[in-house]
């Protein structure tokens, strides 16, 4: 009887204790706020690697700081090293998962203010964040992430072509020939979820994600709906998040997309780590306008919509004299983790001065035809990667 009063009893104190974590993390998620009223403010940002990153000053600190803008991200994030010199206190833990199917319990905090130009967030929540040794998210931007949790306080104007980010607490006009999406969020946070329309089949819930770099990604479940004459299946450990790589299967199809009577061919990704994306390098050929007052999307086409194939072989580093296969596809002679001796007659110290210089510079290997590989029994292969 001892007994059952004591399960009874940690039973009991762990439903408190979770309850009570989850109460401080819906009042994080619900507690930030924009005081300043009638405004407009536009700051400039840069395209790395097709991801918006963007400066702004956390509570007292003299610098300003990068972070990657992610709608796709629940919450937003600061690196940990940053939060412990900036003394952010703790407040409670959640368990946060990335794109690539990777989840942690990572500890959250409030941060008193965030400024992006002359506007301050204040009272939001914010992961501290460790990054992976093999994150690209660092050498994007070091600092962390502005989250969804904080882009729903406001409405927002994304300027590709001009490189500018405008917010205001009022809805922006939008062109009367711009496509429309509408869209669902969370009741805690402003990540969107759109429907759209692929060879005439609707696909629902996917995310409009400005933190993802690619093209359109929907699960590989789904895949076998949709006819193709042009098909690829590739083996890929290449994309990165804040807590590193993961290993997925890619069936690759060239569809017809339609967006509110927009119609282009683009490559879709189908993939098994269960993900729908739309990303970045669709969405940069658009002024892009969130009105969250309306949940509604609107798109001014701005340039030819052109979405490049995925390469069939990338090369990444395993350690400064090898490299491995870190993308290969099913008719290369290749497998996925597979080290390699060199690639056009180079270590990758020879190329590459850092983790972070191969992921910004990766693309002096990718943009070519072909590829020499010396596998690690002296095999030389050429390969085509496009």
């Amino acid at each position: 009887m001892n007994y059952l009063k004591l399960t009874i009893f940690i039973l009991m104190l762990l439903l408190g204790l979770t309850s009570c974590s989850y109460i401080k993390n819906v009042n994080l998620l619900t507690g930030g706020e924009i005081k300043r009223k009638n405004f407009v403010q536009t700051i400039p940002f840069e395209l790395r690697k097709d991801l918006i990153v963007v400066k702004a000053f956390i509570n007292n600190d003299s610098i300003e700081r990068e972070f990657i803008f992610d709608t796709g991200a629940f919450n937003s994030k600061v690196e940990s090293k940053l939060a412990d010199n900036l003394e952010l206190q703790v407040v409670t833990q959640k368990t946060n998962s990335t794109a690539q199917g990777v989840s942690k319990k990572i500890d959250v905090m409030r941060v008193d203010s965030i400024r992006l130009g002359e506007t301050y967030i204040y009272n939001a929540g914010a992961g501290k964040v460790v990054y992976e040794a093999n994150s690209a998210s660092p050498c994007i931007a070091a600092n962390g992430i502005i989250g969804a949790n904080i882009i729903k306080l406001a409405h927002w104007k994304i300027d590709f072509k001009n490189k500018l980010l405008h917010f205001s607490d009022k809805p922006f006009e939008t062109h009367p020939n711009s496509l429309v999406l509408p869209f669902d969020k969370p009741l805690l946070s402003g990540t969107p979820s759109i429907d759209l329309e692929i060879n005439g089949k609707e696909v629902q819930n996917v995310l409009f994600d400005l933190g993802f770099n690619g093209g359109l990604v929907l699960p590989r479940s789904v895949a076998h709906h949709f006819e193709s004459e042009h098909t690829q299946v590739l083996y890929d450990q290449s994309t990165s998040g804040i807590y590193g790589t993961n290993t997925d299967t890619l069936i690759v199809k060239s569809l017809e997309l339609n967006i509110d009577g927009f119609k282009t061919h683009i490559p879709i990704e189908f993939s098994s780590l269960n993900k729908a994306l739309l990303g970045n390098e669709f969405l940069k050929h658009f002024v892009v306008t969130i009105n969250y007052d309306k949940n509604e999307i609107n798109l001014q086409n701005q340039q030819k919509v052109t979405v490049e194939s995925p390469k069939l072989f990338i090369a990444g580093i395993k350690n400064d004299s090898l490299w491995t296969v870190n993308r290969t596809s099913a008719n290369l002679p290749f497998t996925l983790g597979e080290p390699l001796l060199s690639v056009n007659g180079k270590k990758p110290h020879e190329l590459f001065s850092s983790y972070c210089d191969y992921i910004m510079n990766i693309n002096s290997l990718l943009d070519k035809d072909s590829l020499v590989v010396e596998k690690m029994n002296g095999q030389i292969k050429t390969i085509l990667i496009n």
